[in-house]
């Protein structure tokens, strides 16, 4: 495929997407990112596509809302991690692309969902097995404690690009 038609049909599986996982209160806020806030959390969902052709690698991630953290930083698994079975690609067919971006808005609608719900709790998150790194834990640990740093949650939103 053709690399412009190939990145013009990537940004047609995103536009689709967006849509399709709105009724689960992620908005897109860049170009690879689907965001929603719950209370001391971020949830996100951050889509990759390869450059080596018409595939997708989907991170689904959490942030502290008080994280000190000058970068986004990816915790949480890819999509391997959830299902072994996951993949994403499309073709130059127009169908290829709505049926992709069905793909991937049920695959966070089931196993991204799952995950927030199971190991993305912040009691989860605070626990041996957490994705977050210990600033991290830290950052949320304090946020629950009512210690927050404004500043650091105006990065976090900045970052994120939360209105």
């Amino acid at each position: 495929m053709d690399k412009k038609l190939e990145r013009s049909n990537a940004d047609k599986v995103f536009r689709r997407l967006t849509n399709q996982i709105k009724p689960l209160g992620f908005k897109r806020t860049k170009p690879t990112f689907w965001v929603r806030e719950r209370e001391h959390l971020v949830q996100f969902i951050h889509i990759h596509k390869y450059t080596f052709g018409p595939f997708f690698r989907i991170h689904t991630c959490v942030r502290p809302l008080n994280s000190s953290l000058k970068f986004v930083a990816l915790f949480g698994p890819i999509e391997q991690e959830l299902n072994a079975a996951a993949k994403f690609e499309y073709t130059e067919e127009p169908s290829s692309v709505e049926d992709c971006a069905l793909a991937i808005s049920q695959f966070i609608s089931t196993f991204s969902e799952e995950w927030y719900s199971t190991l993305g709790t912040s009691t989860a998150l605070l626990s041996s097995e957490s994705v977050l790194d210990t600033q991290e834990k830290m950052s949320l640990r304090e946020s629950l404690d009512g210690k927050v740093n404004t500043s650091n949650i105006e990065r976090t939103r900045v970052l994120l690009k939360i209105a």
